[in-house]
This record gives structure tokens, sequence and C-alpha cells, in this order.
């Protein structure tokens, strides 16, 4: 895990206050530091299941913040950013190169719940603004904290894109590896060269590729195979193979008060809804069968289009439960998906009931729809699968991710100047 020291983040921000009281670390990725922080959304626009990327050219306004504050009493929170490297790291040059304005601000902005069962307090927030802008393309960290960076609330990637190439991606009918022609999916990608990559260009280019919403299998920091006058070429490459994995499940919770689709139960005592999920088993080995999902995100939403779904939404306990009868010998499983924030912790990790043949997991979540899939990872290595719990399809409609970084050795850092998305099918 790429980990940036706080010591480090003080002297980027060229703090004046004195906001660190210790020297530890922090990861550069997306994680919440107290429970009571939920639902953290981040996309562009009025686009809810949107990666949170902008152009350079025009990003004034366009990231949009939300979350939550569980029993929240409406404290003013502050945000700031730092700019990373392509393998996100925290680059190395001064602030001053990277953004203008102040080096942090204020989450005032802020709505208490209403009519819900949980309380709790929205903040919102867009931005880039005039006060704090990015002047660089490329990665960053949002960190969002109270009164000083000690006291962490929960950190999130963006990204600032500046097209200067352009990527194309295919998924062929059959990967170099024959054996994997019905599970797995291989992207053949090029990327075009011009006259803004000078110099040694194939030594300081990295190309990123994310599976629908997933940064854990990643494929990061690759080199071309192939160079040719007018374009970068990744085919024959081993690390552009994904297990094709299966499509989402889903459910909705929008209306309390109709058991819509994989939904078992539904009960309301004087704290909370909670709903039981429809038993879910093994998809490994069936006949593959298609439907439509949103690649693993979730919509947080009521039903009534009258009321303010980010004040008026409630939460409520959502019970997992995966057949199986008897437990992994060597991989623990988790629920994955934007319904977690695609990490793997405690948090949607499944316990194993001998008493009931199955793994269970509960999660509290705010109203809306949502995808999610069993996965298992390798107690040894960490490496999630779906191999064993959904199965592995080529037929499956994946969503691909792809980012060009461009280090640019007069300017010191990481550009990310190509961006795309690709459907395997």
């Amino acid at each position: 895990m790429k980990k940036l020291s706080l010591l480090v983040l003080l002297m980027a921000l060229h703090a004046t206050m004195g906001l660190f009281a210790q020297d530890f670390e922090l990861p550069c990725d997306n994680l919440n530091y107290k429970p009571e922080v939920q639902t953290v959304l981040l996309f562009v626009d009025d686009n809810p299941l949107s990666d949170p990327i902008v152009p350079l050219e025009d990003m004034m306004g366009r990231l949009t913040l939300s979350f939550d504050i569980i029993d929240g009493q409406g404290d003013v929170l502050n945000y700031t950013f730092i700019h990373c490297t392509h393998f996100w790291q925290p680059t190395e040059i001064q602030r001053i190169k990277y953004a203008s304005g102040y080096e942090s601000d204020r989450l005032d902005n802020f709505a208490f719940s209403r009519n819900t069962l949980i309380d709790y307090v929205n903040y919102q927030l867009k931005f880039p603004t005039e006060d704090m802008t990015p002047l660089i393309s490329g990665n960053y960290l949002l960190i969002v904290y109270g009164d000083d960076l000690n006291d962490l609330y929960f950190t999130r990637r963006f990204m600032i894109v500046d097209e200067k190439t352009h990527i194309s991606a295919t998924v062929p009918r059959y990967p170099d590896d024959l054996s994997l022609t019905d599970t797995h999916q291989q992207l053949d990608v090029k990327v075009s060269i011009n006259s803004y990559l000078t110099g040694n260009t194939q030594q300081y280019s990295f190309l990123t590729i994310r599976q629908n919403g997933r940064w854990d299998n990643a494929a990061e920091d690759l080199q071309p195979t192939y160079v040719y006058p007018d374009y970068f070429s990744y085919e024959h490459h081993p690390e552009t193979v994904f297990e094709g994995t299966y499509q989402f499940m889903r459910f909705n919770t929008s209306d309390f008060h109709f058991q819509s689709e994989n939904l078992a139960h539904i009960r309301q005592n004087d704290l909370s809804y909670e709903i039981d999920i429809a038993t879910c088993e093994s998809r490994a080995g069936k006949a593959y069968a298609t439907y439509d999902d949103i690649h693993g995100e979730k919509f947080v939403y009521v039903a009534d289009e009258t009321m303010d779904s980010f004040i008026e939404a409630d939460y409520c306990l959502v019970n997992f439960f995966y057949k199986s009868e008897a437990p992994l010998t060597h991989e623990d499983m988790y629920i994955m998906g934007a319904i977690n924030d695609w990490r793997f912790d405690e948090s949607n990790r499944m316990t194993y009931d001998y008493r009931l043949h199955g793994y269970s997991c509960s999660l509290m979540l705010k109203q809306g729809l949502y995808n999610f899939m069993m996965v298992t990872a390798d107690r040894n290595t960490g490496k999630v699968s779906t191999e064993l719990t959904t199965g592995n399809y080529w037929d499956t409609n994946n969503v691909y991710k792809l980012y060009f970084y461009y280090f640019n050795t007069n300017k010191g850092y990481d550009e990310l100047i190509g961006y795309t998305v690709v459907n395997s099918h």
C-alpha cells in the first residue's frame, strides 16, 4: 500500500497553524477513518455513477462531494487536496506548482436529515473553487478532516486529465492463453504518439487499467509491448488479462413498503428498518445469464420523487447470507462493490455460521439501488477472485477505465494526458 507521511504532507501544504501533533502515515487511497462517516459520494456534474475525473480546461465546480455523519452535530469540517504520482504516492513538487489559493477550506454546507429513523447530517461540496484550484493534471487525493489533520474523517481519490493523446482498446474473443478463452477478458490497447510526447517517451509513459470500480486488481505501471512511429501497443500483455467475473447482483431499498427484486424480508422497529437479502449461493459452473447492472456501483435515492434523497433517504440494516456447506479453508469471503467503496476490510468480511451452513454479513446502507457480488481473498496473498463465488465468463459486460500518464521531466511530475472508458461487449 502506498503511504504518505503526514509530516511530508505538512511540509507540502506549507501549513502555518501547527496542524500536526505527531508523525504518522496516511495511505493515498479511498478510506474512511471514522465509523460515523457513511455514504461518501464523489462524482462529476449530476451523474452519481460517474468517475471523479474532470478535464483541466473545464473543471471548476464540476466535482460533487456528498457524505453523511451519523448522529452528527453539524460541525464545520475542513478539506484539502494533494497531488499524487501515477502510482498514488505523494508528488515531490511544491504545492504552489500544483494548486492556487488557500491550502485548505471549510466544509460548512450541511443539512440535518428529515423524517428518518436514523439521524444524520449530510454535507455537500462542489469543487474545485476559485479559493482552491488545481493547476495541473494528474492524480489527486481529497482529504476531509476536523480541527486538524490528526482528526481525519476520510480520503478520496480524484483525477484531472489534460487530453493530449488518444487511447483505444478492444477485447478480442480469444486471449493469447487459449485455456482462458471462456473465463477471462484480455484488453489490447493502443495509445497514439504525437509531438507532445518527446524525449524518451516509452520510459516515462505509464498505463493504468481498472475493471469497473476496482483498484485491487488494477493493472498499473504498464509499459508498451511494442513501439511504433505513431502509437504504443499494449498487446499480448499478461497484465491486461482480467477474470471475466459475472454480472453483479442487485437490490433496491428506495421504497421500504415495496418488496423488490432480491429482497426477502423488510422489517421496521422503533430504531430502524432491517432488510434481508435473498439467500445467495455460488454461480460458478452454471449457465451464464445476462441482465443489466450498473457495474458494481450504487445509486442513492428514494422512490418518492418529491423527497430530497440527500437528507430524506433513511438508513437500514441490510443482512446478507451466502449458502455454503462448509467454510473455505484458505480464503476469506467479502461483499464487493461500491456498496463498501470497493474496500475489503472487517466491515464487509463475511463470517461463517456453522448452524446455518453459510456466510453472513450486515451493512448499514442508505436507501437506493445497489450492485454487489461475493468474492474470496486468499489469506496469504490477499488476491481477490470471483472463481469460487460467481464463476468467470468471457460474456460478462465489464467496464474498463484506462488512464495514460506521462512523466514530464521538465516539470517533474506525472501528467494524466489520456483517459477513456470501454465496454467489454
